[in-house]
């Protein structure tokens, strides 16, 4: 009789006596089925082209601001749906300052070329302009005001999410469709902490995450 490997292990099993208490461990198997999904986009294709500056216009000592054009950033669900605003720096480990609000803009060999904010303005929920900015630093599990009329789109490396309520609430309504101004707020290093005798590209990246309540 030809006995297969997982046979034989059984056999070896039932007839070795039971020597040894049961040791055990417990697992749990958790998640969300939403009942809609919500797609975030940007005009523009969501490029911010800077073009070409000019090293005698970076300041020796201190970084240098440049602020893109506006753009219009939507969020439009299948219903309405409550959810919470993050973004994933695509150049993690670049960023000169980092925080939970800033994003990378690539290395210029090992110096760290600059950072760049994810601005946010003049939020619309389903066509009403009465909106609050809301904030959690605990992943959604609890909500204060943000305490501006602007906000910026935190990055994930920090469990802090920007969430949209509706006349007041203390929690993100359950939203259709969310618009508002986005803009590049883009620091570049001290000229001094940089090598510019060659062309140095900017190299940022980041893709907005919607996060389902």
């Amino acid at each position: 009789m030809k006995f297969s490997p997982l046979f034989a292990l059984s056999a070896l099993i039932a007839l070795t006596p039971v020597a040894f208490a049961q040791s055990t461990t417990d697992l749990t198997v958790t998640g969300t089925i939403t009942p809609a999904a919500c797609t975030p986009s940007l005009s523009g294709g969501g490029s911010f082209e800077f073009g070409r500056i000019s090293a005698q216009d970076l300041k020796q000592d201190a970084q240098t601001m440049f602020k893109s054009s506006l753009r219009q950033m939507s969020v439009v669900c299948d219903a309405p749906t409550r959810f919470a605003l993050r973004a994933v720096d695509g150049r993690a480990g670049t960023d000169i300052s980092p925080n939970e609000e800033s994003f990378g803009v690539g290395l210029n060999g090992t110096e760290k070329i600059g950072r760049y904010l994810l601005r946010t303005n003049n939020y619309t929920a389903d066509g009403n302009s009465s909106t609050t900015l809301l904030e959690s630093w605990n992943g959604g599990s609890a909500w204060s005001l943000y305490g501006s009329t602007y906000a910026h789109i935190p990055n994930t490396n920090f469990p802090w999410l920007v969430g949209v309520s509706v006349d007041g609430g203390m929690e993100p309504s359950a939203i259709g469709m969310l618009t508002a101004d986005f803009q590049i707020y883009m620091h570049i290093a001290p000229a001094k902490d940089l090598t510019l005798t060659d062309a140095v590209p900017i190299d940022g990246a980041s893709t907005l995450e919607v996060v389902y309540l």
